[in-house]
């Protein structure tokens, strides 16, 4: 009777010890610069066994069969080459940081953002670079709006991978935030940059809004984002879209400020991308006549 007892204690004791070795393990693994290396060119469209054509610096099939011989392998060139082909932190990767990608603010700067936007074009070309605008649902504006810019990398049998860069800070509810954010998007469309727009899932936007989430979007990059679509280059032809979901405020301060607004940024040229002309100024100065 004893000795069965002993023997399942035993037993137990072995089950606990083997558990407790295999999650200390994968906790290891998790740390480990090159398994978050492995994950980011995954989530970016680039499987582990493509790594090594991608990345060059001679590194083979064998280096990457697991992640510690890549381990073995990583130096700070492979290192550094890789979060500028991504756009990630070394600082993240590392382990030492939960911000994945860095995020730019533009609210209340459009030439700012314009200034990003050729610079980038500069390098990439206009054939190189597509974005989406995502919001939150239909009835709830509240959420932040993020304007996500993706720029392709380089291909690999036909299957592309990219970089992304997150603009951040839009408030879509409110009525300032959505008419600096149209401004940006027709200077992405004035530019050749096709904005497309989505509705999005709320926690999936307060997720990427702070660069802190990796984007987990594989070769088909933001065509895979799901989601409602929508017309994002209307926010610059329609006052109907583009005070869809707007805070009215008090006396219809907001929806008079959004309009106000947007017909300041059309007379500096912000708006002036060949989506906005006479017809729709027209429309914009109709509708704030309306509540005058």
């Amino acid at each position: 009777m004893f000795s069965e007892i002993e023997s399942l204690v035993s037993l137990l004791e072995r089950g606990v010890k083997y558990f407790k070795i295999k999650k200390k393990s994968q906790v290891t693994n998790e740390q480990l610069v090159s398994t978050r290396l492995i994950k980011a060119f995954q989530a970016h469209g680039v499987h582990r066994n493509q790594m090594p054509r991608v990345l060059g610096f001679g590194l083979t099939l064998s280096d990457v069969k697991s992640d510690e011989c890549l381990l073995e392998k990583l130096n700070e060139e492979i290192i550094g080459s890789a979060c500028k082909m991504l756009g990630i932190s070394r600082d993240w990767l590392d382990g030492v940081s939960t911000e994945v990608y860095e995020t730019y603010n533009f609210y209340k700067h459009p030439k700012e953002f314009e200034a990003f936007l050729l610079k980038l074009l500069e390098r990439a070309g206009s054939e190189k670079i597509s974005g989406v605008l995502l919001a939150g649902s239909k009835k709830d504006g509240t959420t932040e709006a993020v304007l996500l810019l993706q720029e392709t990398v380089g291909s690999i049998n036909y299957n592309e991978y990219y970089r992304y860069y997150l603009c951040t800070g839009w408030v879509f509810s409110y009525w300032k935030s959505r008419a600096y954010l149209t401004a940006c998007v027709a200077i992405c469309w004035k530019n050749s940059v096709f904005i497309h727009g989505k509705y999005a899932d709320a926690n999936f936007l307060s997720s990427i809004s702070r660069g802190e989430s990796l984007l987990n979007l594989g070769s088909d990059g933001i065509c895979s984002i799901e989601g409602e679509a929508w017309y994002a280059e209307d926010l610059a032809l329609s006052p109907e879209v583009y005070l869809a979901g707007v805070d009215p405020e008090v006396n219809k301060f907001g929806i008079i400020s959004a309009l106000s607004l947007w017909l300041e940024l059309e007379k500096h040229g912000f708006l002036g991308c060949g989506l906005s002309d006479v017809s729709a100024r027209n429309r914009f100065e109709y509708e704030l006549n309306k509540l005058s």
